[in-house]
C-alpha cells in the first residue's frame, strides 16, 4: 500500500515527484483512494463497470448515505497540455456520471449493496498527484491526493 507520508518526506528531501510516481502503478493509486474513502465510512467499488448505451468504467465508485462519488484517478505528469487533457477528462467523467444515474435508477441491487437511500447526490471527482490550476470545472471537483482527506471531511459543503 502506498504511504503518502513517506512520499511527502521523499519530496521534501528533494526527490522529483515524477521519479517517485514511476514506482507507483495506477492500480495502487486507485487502491489508495479507496482506502482513504473507507476510512471515512464510504462503501467502495474499484473498477466499477456498467452498461447503458455503451460500456463505461469508473475507477472508484464510493457511496455513503445519499452521496455518491464517481472518481477518476489521474497519474499524469506535469506538462503544458495537461490543462486541456484535464478538461477532456472532466467531460468524460461527467458523461459517465450522467449514465451512472440512469443505470442506478434501474439497478436496485447495486443501490442496496452501496446502502443508498433517499435523494442521491452525485459528485464527479478527479483525483490527481499534482496541484491543479482548476479546482472545479463544470460539475467536477479536481482534488490532489494530498488534500483528499480534507475534501472528505468537508464534503457536506459540496452537495
Amino acid at each position: 500500500m502506498i504511504d503518502l507520508e513517506k512520499i511527502k518526506q521523499r519530496i521534501l528531501a528533494g526527490e522529483e515527484i515524477e521519479e517517485i510516481l514511476k514506482e507507483i502503478d495506477w492500480k495502487e493509486f486507485e487502491e489508495l483512494v479507496a482506502s482513504i474513502l473507507e476510512q471515512h465510512d464510504f462503501s467502495c467499488v474499484i473498477h466499477f463497470k456498467f452498461k447503458t448505451k455503451r460500456f463505461y468504467e469508473i475507477d472508484v465508485l464510493a457511496a455513503k448515505n445519499n452521496i455518491i462519488l464517481a472518481i477518476d484517478c489521474k497519474k499524469w505528469k506535469r506538462g503544458r497540455y495537461k490543462k486541456t487533457g484535464l478538461k477532456y477528462a472532466v467531460e468524460a467523467q461527467e458523461e459517465r456520471v450522467k449514465e451512472l444515474k440512469k443505470f442506478l435508477r434501474v439497478n436496485k441491487l447495486l443501490a442496496e449493496k452501496l446502502r443508498l437511500k433517499g435523494k442521491l447526490y452525485f459528485l464527479p471527482l478527479i483525483i490527481t498527484w499534482f496541484e491543479e490550476d482548476l479546482l472545479k470545472f463544470n460539475k467536477t471537483f479536481i482534488v490532489p491526493i494530498w488534500k483528499f482527506n480534507q475534501f472528505l471531511l468537508s464534503i457536506s459543503d459540496y452537495v
